[in-house]
């Protein structure tokens, strides 16, 4: 585990560019095919609160894999270029799923993600239900209002300070909930890590780096501002380019071996992080030996 310098948040973006445009077609097809899966779970009858919650963690394994296997080609290409020629298949999705993958570590982290978003549900209840006034409460407990209106009205009964503290506390406790999950599912699926060491790993990682992932998390949001822009089209691009920085920033924190250069330079041979640093980063790296 490295810790970045902040400039790293621009540099894994120009990475997942890379990841991107050496493959376009399998990216994007990948990831709008993995959102589409998980959508239409989510409509399945009885099952689709948590279906689509199991299915996360498996289905985003199978998209680090693609782009390892990507990632991968790219540094081969560098010695062999027909190397790029080389066809990788949608089933990577599904990679996952099959006997040799981690399922009980993935099962693990789809657990945690249903109690967790279960118990925050019923501190936010709680908090509401304890915030309200009697009368709003006496008044969305009738049978005229919807859940959207009922909420509407609890929530306005509410005192402002409260309303601010429960806010608070929220974005605390999900923001730990996030660090524990972030890198967890690359972690188990191409660095083989146990659950409980992929959360920790995760957590430190995320807090370590807060600065660099928070450069990169607002320059992807700018990009995601085009989305209602343009009717929703920039988000075939927008969205798998997120999903690329992010297999970037994964593997430039977790390279598998120690860089035996600077801090900021990504040596992962197995996985093409080094190809992904050698295309992005060239000038950087030029400077350096300068100095």
């Amino acid at each position: 585990m490295l810790k970045r310098p902040a400039g790293s948040g621009l540099r894994w973006i120009a990475g997942g560019w890379i990841l991107l445009k050496t493959r376009p077609g399998l990216v994007i097809g990948g990831v709008t095919l993995m959102y589409l899966l998980l959508i239409v779970s989510s409509l399945m009858p009885m099952v689709g609160l948590l279906l689509p919650a199991l299915l996360g963690p498996f289905l985003s394994g199978g998209l680090v894999v693609v782009f390892a296997r990507i990632a991968e080609i790219l540094e081969r290409s560098e010695a062999e270029p027909l190397a790029k020629e080389q066809p990788i298949g949608f089933d990577l999705l599904f990679s996952q799923f099959s006997g040799n993958a981690p399922w009980q570590s993935l099962l693990g982290v789809a657990t945690v993600s249903i109690v967790f978003n279960l118990l925050l549900l019923l501190i936010i209840s709680a908090v509401i239900g304890a915030g309200a006034d009697a009368k709003a409460m006496e008044i969305a407990g009738g049978d005229q209002m919807d859940q959207a209106e009922m909420a509407a009205m609890l929530l306005s009964s509410m005192s402002p300070g409260l309303m601010l503290t429960a806010a608070l506390v929220v974005v605390v406790v999900w923001g730990l909930y996030l660090a524990m999950t972030l890198y967890a599912v690359p972690l188990i699926v191409l660095r083989g890590f146990a659950l409980k060491a992929a959360f920790a790993a995760s957590f430190f990682a995320t807090f370590r780096n807060w600065l660099p992932l928070l450069i990169l998390g607002a320059l992807w949001l700018l990009m995601a501002m085009t989305i209602p822009l343009t009717l929703f089209i920039s988000a075939f691009l927008v969205v798998p380019l997120g999903w690329a920085a992010f297999y970037a920033s994964f593997v430039s924190i977790f390279p598998e071996q120690p860089p035996e250069q600077s801090e900021d330079l990504i040596a992962d041979k197995s996985t093409g992080a080094a190809a992904l640093e050698n295309k992005s980063g060239q000038s950087d790296q030029s400077q350096r030996r300068d100095q």
